[in-house]
Formats: C-alpha cells, structure tokens, sequence
C-alpha cells in the first residue's frame, strides 16, 4: 500500500511539472503600462537549464520594417528566463530568433513571428527546439518530449530525446507506419558504444522501409516522452531514390510536362496563376508518383508565361514551393513561371562566342556587382539602365574617360566576376542586397532588370549584358552560392519540397549553420549533387557564361566538387573555375590537379597584414612577409623546402588583394597607415597590385581598387546604401595615375608570357631568386629583409629573355646590384608598362614602396 502511495505521488509531481501554471508577466495591460507604444514578452526554456549565451535578436516586420538588434533575457521566472522588449512605435508583427552568442548557432533555424493584440502587449512562451511557441500559459506542456527523429537507412531510426533514456528497457519503444505497429529489433546508443542511458538513439527495425512507404506518417513512440514524427532523411539518398532524369518544366508551345522530385510526399499538385500577383489559381492538377518519388503531370497547351507552384501533403501537413528548377520566377518568390526560352534569345545570340585565352593562367579577373558598377550618376550610363544587366551593354564615358564595360576594355581584363545574379531573396525591390542570401538558383534576379515584373525581360537582358561582354573579348564568371538558401522550413523551397533532406542537420533536429547564414546544404546528398550539377550546366548552356566563382566552397562535398569539374570540363575545357577554400569539407590541397582553383589568403595577408587591420603587410613596411611573397611569386607551388605553397600547379591560385568582403585597398591602408601621406599609400597601392600582376597564377582585382574607390571604411557593406557601395567613378579622374599604372601593368602581364607561365615544372625552372647580396646565410634560410627580387630566364615564347622583378616594401630606399648587363627599366614607382623609362647598370637605389621591372637588352 505505503508503495502504490509512492508511486501516485510522483505520477503527480511528473504530471504537475509538466503541467504546471506559469505566470504572465502582461495579463491585462496594455503598452502604456509599460512606457511604450509596443511591447514583446519572450519567455525560454530549455530542458537542461543551460541558459548561458542564449539571447535574442528582435526585428519589427510591419506595419513598416526594420533592421533587427540583440535583446538579452534579463529576468527569470518558473518557466525560465524572459525579456521584455519595448518599442516606441506601434508594431503589429514583429520578427525573432533565439540565438547563442553572435549567431553561433540557432535555436530555431526559422525566422519565427508575432502577431501584436491591438493592446499593444504580446507574450509567448518559447521551448527548445519547438518551432511553434505558446501563447497561453495554460497551455505549457514540458513533459519530456523526442526532439527529432531521422530515418537514416530502410531499417535505421536515429531520435534525440530531450531527456535521457534507459535503453534496457526495449518494451518502452515502438514505432507506427500509417498507424500500423513496425517491430523493432534493436534498441542501443546513437554513437556506438555510448551508455545505455542517453539522449540518442538508434532504433533498428525489423523491416525495411519501402520507398513508397516514406511518404506514409512515420512516428515514434517511448514511454514517458511526447510521441514524435519520423523524418525520411539520408535514407532518401539510398539507390531506389537516385532519379537521374529532367526535374521542372519540360516546355513546348503545345504542351508542358512538370517534373519535380518529392519521395516523402503522399500527394503533390501544380497550382496554375495567370499573373505573379494572383491569390487564386485557375487551374489546379493532380500530379502522378512513379518508384523514384518524382511526381509529374503533362499539361496541353501553350503555357508561356503562365506562372505555378506546387503544393505538397508531407509529414501531415500541406508545404507550398516554387520549382526549384524553374526557370523563371517573380521578384518576389511567390511564384515560379513557365518560360519559352528561345523566344528569350536576342539577335545575334546563335553567335554568341567567347575565345578564352590560351592558358588559365592569362585570365585576369575583375570582381564587380550590378548595382554597384552600374548605379553611380558619375558612371555615364543612362539613368533607364542604371542598376541594371543593361547598364553593361552601352558606350559611357565620365570628363571623356571610358568608364562601365568600356573601362574594363580599357584596362585590359579578359574576366569579369559578377555578385550572385542567381534569384535571391528580397523583401522590396529597393532592398540593398549582394546576392548572398540564394532562393533558386536557375532562376536570374528580376531586382537587375529594367522590368522586374516579367521575368521574360530579365532573361532576355542577361543575354544581352552577356554578349556585350563576350563583344569585348571578355568572359563571364558568376559568383554562385552553395553552401545556403536564404532560409529553411517555409522561407525555403528546398525544405518545403522535401523537409530537412537538403540541409545539414543536427542529431536534436536544428539546422547546422556552418555557413554563418543559419544553415548549410548538403551538398553530398544524391539530389542534392544532381541540382548543383543541374544547375551548372543550365548556366553555361543557356546563358554562355564562362566561369563560376564558388562562395564558401570550402562547405561544398569534395566529391561534389569532383563531379561538377568534370562536367562542366566536358561542356567547356577552358571553363574558369575558382572559390574560397576556408573550411571543413574543400580546402587547400583537395583539388589535386583538379582544375579548380582557391584564393590565396597567404599571399593576401602578406601582402595586406591581417584582415582585422591589427598588423601590417609587406606593402606597408612589414619584412617578416618575404617567403609568403615569394611563394605567391612562384603560384603557390612547392618550389623548394622553403618556398612551398598548397597548389599543385599556378592555374590554381587566385591572387587578391581586395574582393567585395572587406575593405577596398584605399580603405584599408588609409585605416591601417594613417600617418602616411595620401602619395605614400597610393604607392602602397601600387605595390600591393603590382605584386599580384606580376606574380605567377591568376590576378584578381576588385572593381574600383584600380581609381582608389572608397566605401568610407565599411568592410562588410553588403547590405548598406548604394552610396556606400557604388563605384565613384569621379575618382577616376582624380587617381587617373593609379589607374593608368595599373593598366600598364596588365599590358606588361599580358605582353609577356614571363608572367604566365602555366607548369610548375617551368615555373621551378625558370624563376630564380637573389639569395646571395641579399645577406642571406644560404639558399634556404632568408633573413627578413624589407624586399623581394627575382629573376625569370628564358621562360617559353617570351621575346624578353631576361626579367628581374624586385619589390621594396620598405620605406627606405634600398640599394640592389644588378647582374652584369644593361637593363631596360619599364616598371618603377610611377610608371608601368612594356615601353623603356631609362637604362640600369650596376648598382642601383630601390624607392620606398615601390615595385621595379626590367629587361636585359641583347
């Protein structure tokens, strides 16, 4: 008796915490009661009370927008901490996130939000790991709850639990298909070997999951914890789902086919709208599944211009997407459209053509953004294309200085690299956006069109600004995202097509967020591999575009990255391919001999000093950088035991000193040697791009360092005014000299294959540096001195059989014998080019900062 009393004491203590009332801190008021015109209640809670670092960010959405700030949880009560946030103006919504730290990591990985009573008060209480939230107090249930679980394999179950379980007890667990009981045959830890009480946990079914059955409700049971849905997850990349076919609109005028891949998925229908703003469609079809999970339907007649989405019934509710193998969308991302895209071709685009240069390695890239290349009244272009694709196809000048495509002609690059022009999210066609926030990714972003609102224009424009640059001779690289969408679960169509299967995700269910942007694709993931190749080849096929710059490419599959190489090798041979290489999965060392090359971040930090501005770099006066000089001198190859980089062959470097993620150059020094003279940093300037063109590898430049553009110091300006980011091409005319040296730099880099050489083999045979009146102790141990000299003999079809290059990097002058001979000087600190300044012999005086480059007459 005295033990059945036991026992129903502690079933109410369990009951009544679980179900325990919570008080409201703004039951019965208004906002005036707490001194303010709006106010939210956030209450949190997490199961192991570990509270530290966990904040908000809080933004008002209507009735007019805002930019988001950090809240902190500032009081605390039974349920957990709890912040009240006040505003002086009236809101009716506003946007939050629960976050660790400076966005560390995410509770939640969706934007969440919250209805304001005409009181002026909203309160919510908010759970770890729960998408919804409570808004009644009566209403909070904490019982111990399964936080995720994933179907791995056809018999594998992985569950996160919010508390940790007994795994002896293998009767407590069960798992339903349809309804229907599924036996388990094994119960044990998530991680192999782990304790037999945890919060992970792999479930072994006795039978397999059919591929049609994962599209039928999945849930599991344990005793004591709140039942949970199963999740197809890294089962869906299992053979019987891998669909190698055509996914979207397969368009004629007479009829469309929509294919679209949905394993989970136990209905699917295309939604039909005659026009992006419609609310109703005219026309709704049912879609039909085959083995693989793709469901498709055809549809008779000419459906150009005919806007769609998709409606899905997964998991137990109805998920709504745009294609994300459409074509074409609307501005905005409500709808995906049916697009003829012959009809799209301008005059002349049969022909289109661009002629690479002979190797990789005589690229010469310029990094630049629509708006902000194009938006500058000082920019000559005609206001109707300002901000535009079109602002790339017309002649401009400023004072009588070619300025927009014909200054890019001018000065001689043969690449130009644009921000992301796949569809991004926006909340408004006037919101300031780089691109790096992806919604689809064949789709083109209307925002850069003259006409926004059909996406037929847009096409067409993009067309047209590619062949204006394939008229100059010069190639198109995009810049393209992979490594994120903009959001997930509904802001998402990738989620909303197939919940969680795209994205990397933690064993309690939250999104991992390596990209710093609240998520991360997976691109290893078998559908997932397929979109990224898909959607590669569609770009180079339909739009002729000859490169692909690769944000976080070091978050990319290595595999992935593989196949797309060979692919896109197998299109185009010459096709430029490049991406940052700073993290986990594709970094430095991994392409091989791949063609496929990463930034030079060490050259850019010699160079430059830190990115953070707390030290300098060789072009600043810093001589502990000469190795790190020399081993971007040479590509990046492992020339000998000192001078070793990470590439296997030049082609594989891009040099930079500058890219649209940080500071300009002029920026940069005037911030990190303020006490120098505007002349003294223009020569650093100089130098600091002289070193990149005159270095084996690919120079890369950032549009506007070649005039000393400005951004008034804001190193990450991706979503400030235009005024901040726009080229002030005025600045052209008053830096003409930097330009002008700059432009001769080029010409010199482009007359001479010295510069170019394509083999790291010739490069080791051809380049030589100064080891012995440098007072150098031998060939392999440098002291740090303030310059870098070389000498490149005989390198393959170079009318100029012997080159020195020397940098001072000093700001003294500094004394240099030449080798026996008359030496032909075509660079120093003013001048550049291929055309003799003055004759050297002997010894000479190197100027500070500064960069020279000589020939030896025969």
């Amino acid at each position: 008796m005295k033990k059945f009393i036991f026992l129903a004491v502690v079933i109410i203590l369990v009951i009544s915490t679980a179900f325990a009332q919570f008080t409201s801190v703004g039951a019965g008021k208004d906002a005036s009661d707490f001194g303010a015109k709006t106010v939210v209640i956030i209450h949190y809670h997490r199961f192991n009370n570990d509270y530290a670092g966990w904040n908000l960010w809080v933004w008002p959405t209507e009735p007019v927008g805002h930019n988001g700030k950090a809240y902190q949880f500032e009081y605390k009560d039974s349920y957990g901490p709890y912040a009240i946030i006040k505003f002086d103006h009236k809101y009716t919504q506003v946007g939050f996130i629960v976050r660790l730290n400076d966005w560390q990591e995410k509770d939640v990985a969706i934007n969440r939000y919250i209805d304001i009573p005409k009181s002026g008060v909203a309160e919510i209480w908010v759970l770890e790991g729960q998408t919804s939230y409570w808004t009644n107090p009566d209403e909070i249930n904490l019982s111990p709850r399964i936080m995720a679980a994933f179907l791995n394999t056809p018999t594998l179950i992985n569950a996160y639990l919010s508390k940790p379980v007994d795994l002896s007890k293998n009767k407590d667990f069960s798992f339903d298909l349809d309804g229907n009981p599924v036996p388990i045959k094994a119960v044990s830890p998530g991680i192999p070997g782990g304790p037999l009480t945890t919060r992970y946990i792999s479930l072994e079914l006795a039978t397999p999951i059919s591929n049609y059955d994962v599209s039928e409700p999945m849930t599991l049971k344990i005793k004591g914890y709140l039942p949970a849905t199963v999740y197809a997850y890294k089962v869906l990349d299992f053979p019987q789902f891998n669909y190698n076919g055509p996914l979207g609109p397969l368009y004629t005028p007479k009829e469309t086919t929509f294919k679209v891949w949905s394993p989970v998925s136990q209905s699917a229908q295309i939604l039909l709208f005659k026009s992006s703003d419609a609310t109703v469609p005219y026309e709704v079809y049912n879609m039909k599944r085959d083995a693989k999970g793709v469901w498709s339907v055809k549809i008779n007649g000419n459906l150009n211009g005919t806007y769609y989405i998709y409606k899905f019934f997964s998991y137990g509710k109805y998920r709504y997407a745009l294609d994300i193998y459409a074509k074409a969308a609307n501005w905005n991302n409500t709808k995906s459209m049916v697009v003829d895209l012959p009809l799209t071709d301008p005059s002349g685009w049969g022909s289109d053509k661009f002629t690479p240069p002979s190797y990789r390695t005589d690229s010469i890239i310029y990094e630049t953004d629509i708006r902000d290349f194009t938006s500058a009244t000082s920019s000559g272009i005609p206001q109707n294309y300002r901000g535009t694709y079109m602002g790339f196809t017309v002649n401009a000048s400023f004072d009588g200085i070619p300025t927009g495509l014909d200054h890019v002609k001018d000065m001689g690059i043969n690449y130009v690299q644009l921000l992301p022009i796949e569809d991004f999210y926006l909340s408004s066609l006037s919101q300031y956006n780089w691109g790096y926030v992806p919604y689809l990714y064949m789709a083109p972003e209307m925002q850069y069109s003259t006409d926004p609102y059909n996406p037929e224009v847009g096409i067409k424009e993009v067309k047209k600004m590619v062949m204006a640059f394939h008229k100059k001779r010069i190639g198109v690289i995009l810049d393209i995202s992979f490594s994120h969408t903009y959001g997930v679960g509904h802001d998402s169509a990738f989620d909303s097509t197939v919940p969680y299967y795209y994205y990397r995700i933690e064993d309690n269910g939250t999104y991992i967020n390596q990209s710093g942007v609240g998520n991360t694709l997976r691109s290893g993931a078998y559908m997932m591999r397929k979109y990224i190749i898909d959607t590669l080849e569609y770009w180079v096929r339909e739009y002729h575009v000859n490169g692909f710059r690769f944000d976080q490419l070091a978050l990319l599959n290595n595999q992935t990255v593989k196949d797309f190489v060979h692919a896109l090798l197998k299109i185009d041979p010459k096709i430029l391919l490049y991406g940052e290489p700073w993290g986990p999965y594709f970094t430095y060392g991994d392409n091989g001999k791949m063609k496929i090359g990463f930034f030079n971040s060490s050259l850019y930090n010699a160079i430059n000093g830190s990115y953070d501005l707390s030290s300098k770099g060789f072009a600043t006066g810093n001589n502990s950088k000469n190795i790190l000089i020399e081993r971007g001198i040479v590509g990046e190859i492992a020339y000998d035991p000192l001078i070793t980089g990470m590439e296997e062959e030049p082609y594989q470097t891009i040099n930079y000193v500058a890219s649209h993620d940080g500071y300009t150059l002029f920026d940069r020094f005037e911030r990190l040697v303020p006490n120098w003279s505007l002349n003294e940093r223009i020569a650093a300037q100089k130098l600091a791009l002289g070193i990149i063109l005159t270095s084996e590898g690919i120079p890369f430049i950032y549009g506007g360092d070649e005039f000393a553009n400005t951004k008034y110091g804001n190193s990450n300006s991706y979503d400030a005014p235009i005024s901040v980011n726009e080229l002030k091409w005025s600045r052209l005319k008053e830096f003409y000299d930097l330009y002008d040296y700059v432009k001769g730099l080029i010409e010199l880099r482009k007359a001479h294959p010295a510069f170019t050489i394509d083999s790291a083999r010739l490069i080791k045979e051809k380049i030589k540096f100064f080891p012995i009146q440098y007072k150098q102790i031998n060939q392999y141990l440098r002291s740090p001195l303030p310059f870098v000299g070389y000498e490149i003999k005989n390198a393959p079809n170079d009318s100029w059989k012997d080159i020195i290059v020397l940098y001072n990097g000093d700001t003294s002058d500094v004394s240099f014998t030449l080798p026996a001979g008359t030496w032909n000087l075509v660079v120093n600190g003013s001048k550049a080019g291929i055309k003799t300044i003055l004759t050297l012999s002997g010894k000479i005086e190197l100027p500070p900062t500064s960069l020279y480059v000589m020939y030896k007459s025969e």
